[in-house]
């Protein structure tokens, strides 16, 4: 016997087909109601032609990697002894084989070149700034790469060792280099899959009378199972290159509306793209001491060089005033310091000159300076400069490409802006077995800093990841995300000095030495001090989507850390969090804080193990039991404040959390772990 079909979202009796559901099935259609909109995602292929829906679109990228290398070994002397070699290294530009490829059609430079250019001179107008469109690329379509190939790139490398004669249990070493990156193909290919534009396309097929609702509800089509639904609108035709995203009209017509949007996010890679690579250098001097001490020191440095960083080509420009000289920057500086002291609110010229004259008077404010100062609060107030622009824009009282580009809200760039410097003393103390006992102890000072430390094929979230200021591509050099000054760490094994041969009842019976003897413990110590973080001023100052560091204004005494509450109350890494928070102030201008400038609690781990082979026969059958301890000493190791990395701790406290409040540990509770094995 056949039954109704069987309906997933129905309890599974009432698929059985044994039940009369046509009730039920009534009052499900009824509860979720009728259908205000029928939507669909249409792909093209690289000629416009429509892909059948629900096939997708699948990319088939290719590139290639090309690695040569020569390198010799010179005994130059019985002491010394150098290596050399040079290694190519050739990366060829990724490609999609059905042409599945957009790209825009102008580079960072020269975008970021026209936009200062054009603020410099105080130009505004829909058409002060060129568009950027995006054309068919790759080579299946005859059109530009994503970036354009490097052939050079060449990394030599150089080494050296020397054991003076006098001494044979020292060695010297050291060597330099250069290494380059694999990251920029992983991130075009992850960018390519973004933003395409010329490849998909949606449509949307409303129902109903706008204004009716009343008589929509009673027309609309109603819900009636999910094998049904409503047919979807007709495809589009497919979009032509180029394409200008957020732009209305054409020619002397053309009207951006991206940044008025807020909304128009973007991405493309810079034509301009090259390999990163780094430099990299060390010395060191090894020596072996009596009873098998083996000690190890070495400086070792490495300088990134064009590294990935991904950088808004819309970021926030100066833009002067031709009337009066003042430049947007004092205007908006002069007025958020008043509004943050809650004073009254002078007219700066910028405001009242940019602005439409008047406008502030007719809504009700003494001046335009007075209207964006507390019309937009809390913008001014936070020192949120690029969001009292982007505010100022949508409202339509700011003329077009002043201060931030028209045609987006956010366009980001894959770039080689980002930079690094890394400096590290590494030490370890090694013991060969002896007496019983092995153990190696390493010790690390270090210093990493750079202007971005996010991975680049990670999206930048909330602008965390930009480059602060293109401008001034050093005003968010600081610590690295990663950085930790001491690094502590080491392992260890010791037989227990009990049973036949050892040196307690070295002569004990089989029995005693089965229950005694054979023991062995061993462990893994591990410290570090705390990883950085910043407070984030919840203000974004370059870029719409870039928050800022907020700025520090006093001595760094009450930001020291130390773990307060636990034991059921909330864990504050600040003795006083009041006093901690006093110390920031949000950005003014276009001045912003130091990136990473705090240091969070610092890290303890003891992990112990015990062991012991019980032989069976002979030395062929042995059973080994071993029982391990991870976090030995239970002991918590707290995470950073906030409950997130990817914004700092933020100086706003929200929620009646207070600032510098720790939600998380970065270690887990003690866990011991039992093992018995048999090995033959």
């Amino acid at each position: 016997m056949s039954g109704p079909t069987p309906n997933p979202l129905r309890p599974a009796d009432l698929n059985s087909g044994s039940v009369d559901t046509s009730l039920y099935d009534a009052a499900f259609a009824l509860a979720l109601g009728r259908y205000a909109s029928s939507g669909a995602t249409f792909n093209y292929g690289s000629t416009g032609d429509l892909l059948p829906q629900g096939t997708g679109s699948i990319a088939r990228d290719r590139y290639y990697e090309t690695e040569i290398y020569a390198g010799d070994t010179w005994k130059l002397t019985p002491d010394l002894t150098l290596s050399y070699g040079i290694r190519w290294q050739n990366y060829t530009v990724p490609y999609d084989t059905q042409g599945i490829e957009s790209v825009p059609n102008m580079n960072f430079n020269q975008f970021f070149g026209a936009r200062l250019a054009q603020s410099a001179a105080g130009q505004s107008g829909n058409l002060a700034v060129p568009f950027i469109s995006y054309v068919l690329g790759g080579k299946a379509n005859n059109g530009p790469g994503y970036f354009k190939p490097t052939n050079h790139n060449f990394a030599p490398r150089l080494a050296f060792a020397y054991s003076p004669s006098y001494d044979k249990k020292t060695v010297f070493s050291g060597g330099a280099g250069i290494i380059y990156d694999h990251t920029v193909v992983n991130s075009a290919l992850y960018q390519a899959t973004q933003y395409s534009y010329l490849f998909e396309s949606s449509a949307n097929t409303p129902y109903g009378t706008t204004g009716n609702p009343v008589g929509s509800f009673a027309t609309d089509p109603r819900f009636s199972g999910l094998s049904t639904p409503p047919p979807p609108p007709a495809a589009p035709a497919a979009i032509s290159a180029p394409y200008t995203p957020f732009v209305n009209g054409t020619g002397a017509n053309a009207v951006p509306i991206g940044l008025a949007n807020g909304q128009a996010f973007n991405e493309g890679i810079d034509n301009n793209l090259k390999t990163p690579y780094s430099i990299q250098f060390n010395f060191g001097f090894q020596h072996e001491f009596p009873q098998g001490f083996l000690f190890k020191a070495s400086y070792v440095g490495r300088e990134g060089r064009r590294l990935l960083a991904q950088a808004d080509a819309n970021q926030l420009i100066d833009f002067p005033d031709a009337a009066s000289g003042q430049m947007m920057s004092a205007a908006f500086a002069n007025m958020e310091q008043q509004a943050r002291a809650g004073v009254p609110i002078t007219p700066q010229p910028w405001f009242e000159d940019i602005l439409p004259a008047g406008v502030g008077v007719a809504n009700g404010y003494t001046s335009n300076t007075d209207l964006v100062a507390e019309a937009l609060a809390p913008y001014p107030s936070r020192g949120d400069f690029a969001d009292t622009i982007q505010q100022l824009a949508a409202a339509g009282v700011l003329p077009p490409n002043v201060g931030m580009g028209a045609q987006y809200s956010e366009d980001t760039y894959y770039t080689n802006k980002g930079f690094s410097s890394y400096n590290g003393l590494l030490t370890t103390l090694h013991k060969n077995l002896g007496s019983g006992l092995q153990f190696d102890i390493n010790y690390t000072w270090s210093h990493s800093i750079d202007n971005v430390s996010l991975p680049a094929i990670t999206p930048a979230v909330g602008g965390y990841g930009f480059i602060c200021d293109v401008v001034q591509p050093r005003a968010c050099r600081g610590n690295s995300d990663f950085d930790v000054t001491s690094n502590l760490s080491g392992n260890f094994i010791y037989d227990l000095p009990f049973g036949r041969g050892r040196t307690f009842a070295a002569s004990a019976p089989l029995w005693m030495n089965e229950v005694i003897g054979g023991w062995e413990i061993s462990g893994l110590p591990s410290w570090h001090t705390g990883n950085t973080y910043f407070a984030a001023a919840n203000a974004y100052v370059a870029g719409y989507a870039n928050n800022a560091p907020a700025i520090l204004t006093g001595p760094l005494a009450p930001l020291k850390t130390r773990i307060n509450g636990g034991n059921g109350a909330s864990v504050n890494v600040y003795t006083n969090p009041t006093a901690a928070l006093s110390e920031f102030t949000g950005p003014v201008g276009f001045q912003i804080g130091t990136r990473n400038n705090l240091r969070g609690p610092g890290w303890f781990n003891l992990d112990l193990g015990l062991g012991k082979t019980f032989p069976v026969y002979g030395d062929k059958v042995n059973l080994k039991f071993r029982v391990d301890a991870f976090n030995s000493t239970n002991h918590p190791s707290f995470g950073l404040p906030s409950a997130s990395n990817t914004y700092g701790a933020d100086i706003t406290e929200a929620e009646g959390v207070a600032f510098g409040t720790i939600n998380s540990t970065a270690s887990s509770a003690r866990v011991l772990q039992g093992a018995l094995r048999l090995e033959f």
